[in-house]
Parts: structure tokens; sequence; C-alpha cells
């Protein structure tokens, strides 16, 4: 038996400019996914992926030696799926004959990682490099497959089309005023991505949000934090022609309310923790940043 772990992510900064090189900052999730492999005697790769409830959500059966489908639960599920085993598949030499079975954390509606996870638990089981699977299969920047393996927050930019990390100590002193919350709704992150790469790119943006972030880390007071998420909002908010999730949702919220990721569904962020606040709106997932954010467990420099 073989078994491998990853984290889930968040990206508190940097949102679609971080496609084009803007320097991002992004966090690990204490709520991740858990991959196990059985070996049989079949020659099949049996695959169960099991829900935060232990339910099986998903199945499928491949031939061992080329992944053929013979049968499935989800013809989109197995299709995407099959792709990434291909590359694996062509690029290790490996077949295995077993049954993969996948464990996840968190709901599958939340958009905390459940591909990146999943890649990087493939990854580990092939030998092979999570973000040459990530870049062969899919369109997204890579910094979820960052957080992956992380053992703290990160920084994430691009530099010719090539994934530059550094871990950082993100454990600001107001942490405890930070909450994050689910609106209930799942966002197309390869369709956001698409829509996105249809738009110019702006050099001084992405150097705006650079420096954005690299302010957003360093800073030591709340009010300080609040005005530069405010700041990025605006920034996003007129690059893409969408209104920011707090005037649109949150207009009399008292704090500063700022999406992560790909905007329109998944997780936002808020100043000033106000659970009862978002509770009486109808959002019954308000997660403290203790609660969610991976504590880092690397002796690192401020």
């Amino acid at each position: 038996m073989k078994k491998f772990n990853s984290n889930g992510k968040l990206l508190i900064t940097g949102e679609y400019l971080i496609l084009d090189g803007a320097l991002s900052l992004a966090a690990p999730c204490k709520l991740g996914q858990s991959l196990i492999f059985i070996p049989h005697q079949k020659q099949t790769l049996n695959w169960k992926s099991y829900d935060v409830n232990g339910k099986l959500w998903f199945e499928s059966v491949f031939k061992a030696d080329n992944l053929e489908i013979v049968e499935t639960s989800d013809i989109d599920t197995v299709n995407w799926l099959k792709k990434i085993l291909l590359f694996c598949f062509k690029n290790s030499n490996k077949n295995f004959c077993g049954t993969i079975s996948c464990h996840l954390d968190f709901p599958n509606n939340w958009g905390l990682g459940s591909s990146s996870s999943l890649i990087n638990n493939i990854s580990q089981l092939y030998g092979l490099d999570p973000f040459e699977i990530h870049f062969a299969t899919t369109n997204g920047s890579g910094y979820d497959i960052a957080c992956a393996n992380s053992k703290s927050a990160l920084t994430y930019q691009l530099s010719d089309n090539k994934p530059v990390t550094k871990n950082i100590h993100w454990d600001p002193d107001f942490k405890n005023e930070i909450s994050f919350i689910f609106l209930n709704k799942k966002q197309n992150s390869y369709l956001e991505i698409k829509r996105f790469q249809s738009l110019k790119k702006d050099l001084g943006l992405i150097n705006e949000v650079s420096e954005l972030t690299k302010k957003i880390i360093a800073s030591t007071t709340l009010k300080e934090f609040e005005e530069l998420i405010d700041i990025h909002e605006k920034i996003i908010g007129n690059l893409i022609g969408v209104e920011p999730v707090k005037k649109q949702l949150f207009s009399d919220y008292n704090g500063s309310i700022k999406s992560l990721g790909a905007w329109g569904g998944d997780f936002i962020m808020a100043t000033k923790n106000n659970k009862n606040y978002f509770l009486n709106k109808g959002y019954h997932t308000v997660i403290p940043f203790n609660e969610i954010i991976k504590k880092s467990t690397l002796k690192i420099a401020s």
C-alpha cells in the first residue's frame, strides 16, 4: 500500500494577473486530499473517489496496460482523469494494477484545490514533477500545485512561464480579525481563465499588483491591511469589468471584503470577523483564519 497527502489552497492576492506574471500570495490549507494505492493481481486500475462524508461520488475502471476506460460513473470526470493518467503513464513508463482511492477533507464544491491536490498526489505515485503534469493538462497558473506540497504560505510568480516560489512567514498579528466565507457556489476556473486571456495584457497593472502583494504581506495593522485589499479589489474589478463582491452582496458590511481566486464563487476573505452578519445573509460556511490556513512548520525569516 502507498499513501500520499496534499494540501488544499487559497489564493490571497494576484488573482487573474497571476497568469501574466504578477507576484501573488498563496496559502496552503489545513484541509486537503489523500490518495491510497493498493495493488491487486487483475490487469486493471480501479479508481474510487470519496467525498468529505466518505460517500463514493465517482468510480471508474481502466485497463492497466493502456488506460482504456472499461467502465465509469461519469464520462466528463473520467476523460479529465484519463488525460492526467496518460501523461503520467507515458512519462514514467509505470503502469499500476490495483485500486486507487481518493478522500477529500472538504466538500467537492468548495474550490479549495480538489484538482491540484489530486494532481500532486498522482505525481508522487508516478514519481513525476507535479508542475509538469499540471502545465501539460490544465490552463491554470500552478500556484495551487505549489501550495499542495508547501509547509508555509508562499509567494508565487510566473517568470518566462516557469513557476518561482518562495516560502514566507505570513501570520499577521490581526489574523483573528480575518475569516473566510464560502459563497455557496463553485466558480469554473477554467472558463474564467479563458475569459481573462482574451483581455489585453497590462504591464503597469502587473507591477502594481506585485507591489500590493508585498505590502499586504508586510502590513502590520488591520487598518493598513484593509486599505490595501480594498485597492486590490478595485484594480481587479476594473480589469475584468466586474463589481467587487462587497458592492454586489455586502454593501452594508463594516469591514473589508476581498474575492479570492476566480471572481463570482468559491471563497471570499473578510475582516472584522463578524460571523453573524454572514450567517444572517445565508452564508453558513464562515471559517476563521486559524482553522483553515495551515500554520507554517518551516523556520523562515519574516
